[in-house]
């Protein structure tokens, strides 16, 4: 290292935001080391970022030569990407118009900088770099003064053995999150873990830890740290970058998965032993009714949970709206939108199954967005006549084509949902087809029938559930740093709210017969298949 050569760790912390904080600083030249920290009463976590590097650059001469590394990305970026220039120029104010707070350090750390070549770099938060974990403890035992050290300029140390077991057992302790998306994906799950680990990252230095699988890797301690780097870019992706699996129930688990079958082995304490082995203060699960529902019973085990409604199918009770519901429908209407034209230049009855279980909101949604003329929901069992009945009026008005949108548990009434058995597994689906039959028989018009099946699930979110998702998952975080555990974030009129996971994991959501959305669509002449 050159004379005019320095290292610098800067590091800010705060115990409450106002509220008392310490900052630390660590400067290294050649072979020896200064260490200097300092504290104030009221202050926040930003400001006393902002301290440690006016001190420590405060040492050292002009026109050195310094790497300055901070856990701050917001101070690094003020830097990096010129921010400051910018403020300065619109007289220190941000892009939105108002005042840059603490404008007082922030000038002194530009004064600062333009006598020296500093090169900022960011350096992760709790990382097991050693001079950044001995700038962390500075900060956080300079905020009750038990570790307050504020050197002098003729006071630069010996270096100090880095690695030594005293100093390491001294260093806070890493607080991480546990996140895992179990049962069916849909799009926007990435968006919620990009949500939780940005949110618990950037705003409470905050590690998350993702477990791949879902539960099958919490049982199986399948799992890595996922910092900001990992889920760059995945917004606007499909999927999940963790993985899922809907067939891996701790409480009864098998190798390869259980298949529903009620002969595996209760795993749950290795679960429960990993997020110890992780030291995990709390786990995010995003899951539909039956991940939640596992989350629950994990909760009564004494284990921290977090959850987010995720699910196609819109069936949760104690949310409006979950992500994943509104990119299904987009996707359905646009199916229903390619299969009009079809369908117009054959004369055809077109059948469109789409998903959703016992509950008849995809097909509903989609069906009035697309223009459906007979919608056939779970909550509505369907009489065959009153569908030929629409069919056949249609074609006395001259139009010789029909779109029937049918969900994959309506059933005739007097009859039950059709499953298809592979196994012991028992799934929806069927009734598209059956109806085009059935419509055959009794019409002799030609009938098609498509089953959009997994092409709900996937694809790129909408905008509305990527937002949704975000939302949802900062909720999560903030509801983790206040202390409120069993809970499940949710959507209340255009507000975020959390409920009890008690209460999340109770019952069904259906469509209500006398909604205004049935009533809506029965007044443009949308028939259900029965007298309404």
């Amino acid at each position: 290292m050159a004379d005019n050569e320095f290292i610098i760790y800067t590091d800010g912390a705060c115990s409450g935001n106002p509220g008392p904080g310490g900052w630390g600083a660590v400067i290294k030249h050649g072979d020896k080391v200064q260490e200097i920290s300092g504290r104030a009463d009221e202050t926040t976590n930003q400001r006393m970022e902002l301290q440690a590097a006016v001190e420590a650059l405060r040492y050292i001469p002009p026109g050195s030569r310094v790497k300055l590394y901070s856990d701050s990305a917001y101070l690094v970026n003020c830097f990096n990407q010129g921010w400051m220039k910018r403020w300065l120029r619109n007289g220190w104010r941000n892009s939105k118009g108002n005042q840059v707070e603490n404008q007082d350090l922030w000038k002194q750390l530009l004064e600062l900088s333009e006598k020296t070549i500093i090169e900022w770099i960011k350096v992760k938060g709790h990382s097991s770099d050693q001079l950044n974990e001995r700038c962390d403890r500075l900060a956080r035992e300079a905020i009750d003064g038990s570790g307050e050290n504020i050197a002098g300029e003729d006071s630069l140390l010996v270096d100090n053995d880095w690695s030594s077991s005293s100093l390491m057992k001294s260093v806070p302790k890493v607080r991480r999150l546990g996140v895992l998306t179990g049962g069916g994906d849909c799009p926007g799950l990435n968006a919620v873990i990009r949500a939780v680990v940005k949110g618990a990252g950037y705003n409470y230095d905050i590690e998350t830890v993702g477990f791949n699988n879902g539960f099958k890797g919490l049982v199986e301690n399948d799992a890595a740290v996922i910092d900001d780097y990992r889920v760059s870019g995945i917004l606007n992706r499909g999927g999940t970058i963790l993985g899922t699996s809907n067939r891996d129930n701790p409480f009864d688990f098998r190798p390869g998965g259980s298949d529903y079958l009620e002969t595996g082995k209760d795993r749950s304490a290795d679960a429960v032993a990993n997020l110890k082995k992780w030291e995990i203060e709390c786990l995010v699960v995003i899951g539909g009714d039956g991940s939640l529902l596992l989350a629950h019973r994990f909760s009564k085990l004494g284990v921290p949970i977090i959850g987010i409604p995720k699910t196609i199918d819109n069936d949760l009770p104690a949310t409006d709206v979950t992500f994943g519901f509104d990119s299904a429908v987009t996707t359905a209407t646009e199916a229903i939108d390619k299969i009009h034209t079809t369908a117009e230049s054959h004369h055809r009855v077109m059948v469109v199954e789409v998903m959703g279980r016992h509950a008849g909101w995809i097909a509903l949604q989609a069906g009035m967005a697309g223009g459906g003329d007979i919608i056939l929901i779970p909550e509505l069992p369907f009489e065959y006549p009153y569908i030929v009945e629409k069919i056949m009026e249609r074609r006395l008005r001259g139009k010789k084509f029909s779109i029937i949108v049918v969900a994959e548990g309506a059933y005739p009434a007097g009859e039950e949902p059709i499953y298809q058995q592979k196994g012991a597994v028992k799934r929806l689906g069927g009734i598209g087809p059956m109806v085009s039959r059935e419509i055959e028989k009794r019409t002799d018009l030609e009938s098609r029938a498509t089953v959009l099946g997994h092409l709900q699930r996937g694809g790129s979110p909408t905008s509305y559930d990527r937002i949704l998702a975000t939302r949802f998952g900062v909720r999560a975080v903030e509801l983790f740093q206040a202390g409120c555990f069993n809970k499940m974030v949710c959507l209340r009129g255009n507000h975020i709210e959390s409920v009890s996971l008690e209460e999340a994991v109770k019952g069904t959501k259906q469509v209500d017969p006398n909604s205004e959305l049935v009533r809506a669509a029965l007044a443009v002449g949308t028939s259900f298949g029965c007298p309404l």
